[in-house]
């Protein structure tokens, strides 16, 4: 967990826009993308929220003449609005005349078009959705303020100091062998945070294993969540509720915990100060008090003195989970799946004899007085605690070959790996 950085860093793209210069030491002129600028920008209409994150965190505030609804930091809410961000009033920035327009990619052509009829520069930034693609965004709207030295050198130092305080973040982070699954909805429809989006940095340097980070294009479907199960649901202002009542999430575990936390909107795709302040909250969430919780905790899973697991409890699917154990096997599969245990691809939900084999050896191997593999408190507080003992070699799983007909079938012969044989036992 405390080296993501690094890898996410190896793995890079440039965004297209990017702070092409000449080869003079002067400041200026600078060309950005295809716009030549002469002077210092001092008089910006800026429509990007992101953008005026960073142009805030920068000190370049007092250069914003007028921005965007979406504009909504502190510092600059007293600037004057010229429309949405999409949809600004193109005859109030062409009156105010300022040296360029900041914006988005969303931004239609046919407003970049009039703006540049009337001589307004218009420079679209492509939202960066890498650490990388954020340092170069930062690095270009330097140059554009300070020039291709000073502005440049404000621009990488400034990220410096971001990136330095999200790897600061995570360096801090309690050890666990399990980070917390989590996910951002912007609706209760399944537009969410997906692995291609600035905002999945978030969950990266809190700690937290988003459940849509495999995905792109910010959609997840609401059978996904379901099955991906988060531990905690952030979301955006006033979805809380609606989240809560929806009868596709009654059965989350972040519902049922009541993990449903919202941080808005913009946090999530600003690259300033706005990511700093969401880091904090979710990791303050996960982890009150600096702690890590209990295994258990971070796992999701909730028992009582008198629990007892057997072959037939459980079922492979939910239709079929008479006893409601269901949920509860699936989660100590995929503790002795982490703990080197569980021979199989997936985790099933039933209680049969792979899952007996494993806990019976799981019990021996940490010293448990029953070993018949059937599971008791005893045997949960010792699987879900600080010093369960792994597996000295994981099992060997089955090949991909096999995955159609790999079950637990095969395992009611008897047999666990090459070098177990449990038929006499059972």
């Amino acid at each position: 967990m405390k080296r993501f950085m690094a890898l996410l860093c190896a793995a890079i793209m440039l965004v297209p826009l990017s702070g092409c210069v000449g080869n003079s030491d002067s400041e200026f002129p600078v060309t950005v993308g295809h716009t030549k600028i002469n002077n210092a920008i001092n008089d910006a209409v800026v429509l990007s929220d992101n953008a005026a994150d960073i142009i805030i965190e920068m000190g370049y505030e007092s250069r914003i003449d007028g921005r965007s609804d979406e504009c909504t930091q502190k510092k600059i809410s007293k600037i004057d609005s010229v429309g949405g961000r999409d949809e600004p009033n193109t005859e109030k920035i062409i009156e105010m005349s300022p040296q360029i327009v900041i914006a988005d990619e969303t931004l239609p052509d046919k407003t970049v078009k009039k703006l540049e009829s009337n001589d307004i520069p218009v420079l679209c930034f492509d939202s960066p959705s890498t650490v990388k693609e954020l340092e170069l965004m930062y690095k270009t709207l330097g140059i554009l303020f300070g020039g291709r030295v000073t502005g440049a050198k404000l621009g990488e130092d400034n990220y410096t100091k971001l990136y330095g305080k999200l790897d600061k973040n995570v360096k801090s982070l309690p050890d666990i062998i399990k980070p917390k699954t989590v996910c951002y909805l912007f609706d209760y429809k399944g537009k969410t945070v997906t692995g291609d989006m600035l905002g999945n940095i978030i969950f990266l340097s809190s700690g937290a294993t988003n459940i849509a980070s495999a995905m792109t294009g910010g959609q997840i479907d609401v059978s996904a969540i379901k099955e991906k199960n988060p531990q905690y649901i952030f979301c955006d202002t006033g979805m809380k509720k609606m989240i809560a009542k929806n009868t596709s999430f009654k059965n989350l575990l972040a519902v049922k915990n009541n993990r449903i936390v919202e941080i808005p909107a913009e946090s999530f795709s600003r690259g300033g100060v706005s990511i700093l302040d969401a880091v904090k909250t979710v990791t303050e969430t996960l982890y009150p008090d600096g702690k890590a919780g209990s295994v258990a905790e971070n796992y999701g899973i909730k028992y009582d003195k008198d629990i007892f697991l057997t072959i037939g409890n459980g079922a492979d699917s939910k239709e079929n989970d008479v006893d409601g154990y269901r949920e509860t096997i699936l989660i100590i599969q995929q503790r002795l799946d982490d703990l080197g245990y569980w021979p199989l691809n997936e985790t099933t939900g039933y209680y049969g004899e792979t899952t007996a084999v494993a806990v019976s050896e799981f019990q021996s191997a940490n010293g448990l007085k029953t070993t018949t593999g059937e599971t008791n408190k005893k045997t949960l507080d010792k699987m879900f605690s600080d010093d369960a003992v792994p597996r000295s070699e994981p099992v060997d799983k089955q090949s991909a070959e096999d995955s159609d007909s790999y079950s637990e079938d095969y395992y009611d012969e008897g047999y666990y790996d090459d070098s177990y044989y449990y038929g006499e036992y059972y």
